[in-house]
């Protein structure tokens, strides 16, 4: 891909990127996603650039995969699209300290992700936070079940982060901390309230 695709493709994505935070992504049901998804391969700025290399139909699978399918981990500073979006979520940092307090951080170079985790610390103590929405419990367990069976990662915990507007009623909490009792493992909860930036405007 040469520099001018390479800026196309970006420059697609950053509009992208700017209406979806304009509308409210994590609100919209499937249907309102779908028509979305319409408008912008309608778009003279996405769609009718992208349909210059690509056909309708691939252009609006292109949409669904490449942007769309890395606007959450972008959203949260993780990845090459991160300093394109307008809508910040938390980072790991700012998660760590909702959930835990104090003064822990982010440890340099051990974020990963599928699903998001990395090492955090206060100075003191180490933690290894995995984190993600409800829908992933499954998948933040299994991965903090692996990390104690492969024993190089200090003590798993799992972060259970709905969006702002994405209520969990108690009897749910309950259920995610009782499913982490019999794994072994500790669940918190915390709440993630976005915040608008300009693109590029990152830490």
């Amino acid at each position: 891909m040469s520099e001018l695709e390479s800026a196309l493709r970006r420059a697609i994505i950053a509009e992208v990127y700017r209406q979806a935070g304009e509308m409210d992504w994590d609100g919209l049901t499937d249907k309102q996603r779908s028509a979305v998804y319409d408008r912008w391969l309608d778009d003279p700025d996405i769609g009718r650039e992208l349909t210059r290399f690509l056909s309708r139909e691939r252009a609006r699978v292109w949409l669904k995969d490449v942007p769309m399918k890395e606007y959450a981990r972008a959203r949260s500073g993780i990845g090459s699209l991160a300093d394109l979006v307008t809508v910040r979520l938390p980072g790991p940092r700012q998660i760590a300290r909702q959930v835990l307090g104090g003064h822990w951080d982010a440890v340099e170079g051990t974020i990963r992700e599928k699903p998001n985790r990395c090492v955090i610390s206060d100075g003191q103590d180490k933690r290894l936070m995995i984190w993600g929405p409800p829908k992933v419990l499954r998948d933040l367990v299994w991965a903090g079940i692996t990390a104690v069976a492969d024993g190089r990662e200090p003590a798993p915990l799992i972060v259970v982060a709905a969006p702002r507007g994405e209520s969990l009623g108690q009897g749910e909490m309950k259920r995610h901390v009782r499913v982490g009792e019999i794994a072994g493992l500790e669940v918190r909860h915390t709440t993630l309230r976005v915040t608008r930036v300009a693109p590029r405007d990152h830490d």
